[in-house]
């Protein structure tokens, strides 16, 4: 027993000293000359009035004819420092260069519960209408809830009490959003992942440490953005890897209308890449715009960096060269469709 006390207290100091250092060398600096080539632009006489803002990591708020759809809150990027003690800073200043006018969001998806795709959702609050909906696993709107019964508005919808997958409209009926089941890639190797697990109670505070903040369940989003009853263009929001049930599901669904814009996480150059190849074949979507692939342990008013581990501008040029129709949005920008 005391063997295996020692071996289990050894293998916890060598995680505590491997993760610290293998996070600081995380981002590498980001030559934006580089890149200038592979930033989405389209043809203003394509655009059909959409706005997307990018605001780093995995969010995004679309805005179509003054209302707007939110997904995965954050952008204030916490450093290591911060991660362990719960103590975040308070950056909301940064919103305000992009979407001025309070009120409009009608509609908010979270991917899963880790930290980088929802712990700011506080300051998206007051961004919210009057009849805001918030889609997520069951788990992150059960660690979101101290911050969700603020506003009393709020209609939450948690995903694995859905009687069945369907489409979930904003109050306004700007936008639909369609579930899809997807998974977490492994954050080392091959199989392990990082701050796994679910929540089964409604948590009294929010979570603080990076450690409280626990995966859930994973889900991509199929977004319409519509006028009337007509679908002015599709956008599918992946989050992890999609798999193929789910593959297929986006495939039937296309019938109806096809996928105008990918949004594709590229965080790893291995382990994303042949799932969006895959993806990509499977779907045919007209445009990629890749996201997730910018350092987001570092400070956003400082020069951005990408995750080493993405490779983003070789990617993107041998995308390219092959035909795939890719892109990127630099964090804190803007840009239409």
């Amino acid at each position: 027993m005391k063997k295996i006390k020692i071996s289990i207290a050894a293998l916890v100091l060598i995680i505590v000293l491997i993760v610290p250092i293998k996070l600081m060398s995380l981002g590498k600096k980001v030559e934006l000359d580089d890149l200038k080539t592979y930033i989405f632009n389209q043809a203003p006489e394509k655009n059909k009035g959409i706005q997307i803002d990018y605001f780093g990591t995995s969010c995004f708020v679309i805005t179509y004819k003054g209302q707007s759809y939110l997904n995965d809150p954050f952008f204030s990027n916490p450093n290591y420092l911060q991660l362990v003690t719960g103590k975040y800073p308070n950056r909301d200043n940064l919103l305000s260069k992009l979407i001025p006018n309070k009120k409009n969001i009608s509609l908010v998806t979270i991917t899963h519960g880790h930290y980088d795709h929802c712990l700011d959702l506080p300051s998206f609050m007051p961004y919210l209408n009057d009849k805001p909906k918030v889609v997520a696993s069951s788990s992150a709107l059960l660690s979101l809830s101290p911050w969700l019964k603020e506003n009393k508005k709020i209609l939450q919808y948690p995903i694995e009490r859905m009687a069945k997958p369907n489409w979930i409209y904003s109050s306004d009926k700007t936008f639909r959003i369609y579930p899809i089941h997807s998974e977490h890639q492994a954050h080392i190797g091959k199989s392990i992942k990082l701050l796994t697990g679910t929540y089964e109670q409604p948590l009294a505070h929010a979570p603080g440490p990076v450690w409280q903040w626990l995966e859930g369940h994973t889900y991509s989003y199929l977004l319409d953005v519509l006028d009337n009853d007509t679908i002015v263009s599709r956008i599918l929001l992946a989050s992890g890897e999609i798999p193929q049930s789910s593959l297929q599901l986006l495939e039937n669904l296309s019938t109806e209308k096809h996928i105008d814009l990918l949004l594709y996480p590229y965080w790893h150059k291995e382990k994303c890449g042949e799932k969006f190849i895959e993806a990509y074949h499977q779907l045919s979507p007209t445009k990629v715009i890749f996201h997730h692939w910018n350092n987001f342990f570092r400070d956003p008013n400082k020069p951005i960096q990408m995750i080493r581990s993405s490779d983003i501008n070789n990617e993107l040029k041998e995308k390219r060269d092959k035909g795939y129709p890719v892109s990127i949005l630099m964090p804190f920008s803007k840009t239409n469709i």
